[in-house]
């Protein structure tokens, strides 16, 4: 599942340049790392806003899906879970707003400075359940009837090493989550690769439904309970973790195009050796 418009600041949406920039880094290594997948019995769900369901970078990023044999679904109802942006409380709003300005200011984009102030303003919690229904009947159209569904979530941006569905789909599945920790972090800009020992947990997660539970919008949100970032999976569900160094962040020019930072608090040592790496993620350096 990966949601690729509508998260984070600026309304999850950064412009059709950006838009651009991030499908060609999609099919340049989110894609190719999927397509590497030793099980490749899977479907890649990804979601919109709406708005992009008219544009032709969107039409043209599915006639590119189509041509790969990639099994996959489209749905244009905004984010699928919890918009952790959008907040009442004063402190964090205030910083979201200096956020968006520091932005606007760094890259002389003062035209986003209003759109970008007024999508802080939109609750798109109050409409996660009507949204969630219509994406979901989409789904079920599918692969409906099933009795469990993993649901793995990866940013449009970053990587799944070879082996991670099939270790994935190997695990029993229970009300709860699977997670990865460790991974790496690999520099678009330069070629350099380095571990990467996060803190909290981070955005490659499985969380596994009862397939009763997932179609039924409403059992669907309340499953995901206190459930507000990826931060938070370990403390909402009973989770177990996975091997290390299955996943693979991206850092690729932020200043453009909005991707983990190279100079990371929590990235490790340089890997000599990252060709080969790279290789098990399905990307050839």
């Amino acid at each position: 599942m990966i949601p690729f418009t509508g998260v984070g600041l600026y309304g999850g949406y950064r412009g059709d340049d950006w838009y651009r920039n991030r499908i060609e880094i999609f099919k340049k290594y989110t894609l190719k790392s999927l397509l590497n997948q030793e099980e490749p019995n899977f479907i890649l769900w990804i979601s919109f806003r709406p708005q992009e369901k008219e544009n032709p970078l969107t039409a043209e990023l599915a006639n590119y899906l189509k041509a790969t044999g990639i099994e996959y679904i489209l749905t244009f109802d905004g984010l699928m879970y919890h918009d952790d942006k959008y907040t009442k409380e004063l402190m964090p709003k205030v910083m979201n707003y200096g956020r968006i300005v520091r932005g606007c200011w760094r890259n002389k984009t003062w035209h986003d400075l209003w759109p970008a102030m007024r999508e802080l303003y939109q609750d798109k919690n109050a409409t996660l359940e009507t949204r969630l229904s219509r994406a979901l009947e989409v789904l079920r159209k599918h692969f409906g009837g099933v009795d469990w569904v993993y649901v793995t979530r990866i940013d449009s941006d970053d990587m799944l090493h070879q082996r991670a569905i099939k270790e994935i789909q190997a695990q029993p599945p229970f009300e709860g989550a699977y997670v990865f920790r460790n991974g790496y972090i690999h520099n678009a800009d330069t070629g350099r690769i380095a571990a990467y020992h996060p803190d909290t947990n981070p955005p490659f997660h499985t969380i596994i439904f009862k397939g009763e539970t997932f179609f039924d919008a409403r059992k669907h949100k309340e499953y995901f309970g206190d459930f507000k970032s990826h931060e938070d999976v370990p403390s909402v569900f009973p989770s177990m973790r996975l091997k290390d160094g299955r996943y693979c962040v991206l850092a690729h020019n932020p200043r453009n195009h909005i991707s983990t930072i190279w100079n990371h608090p929590f990235r490790g040592d340089v890997v000599t050796d990252g060709k080969e790496i790279m290789r098990e993620f399905g990307v050839e350096l």
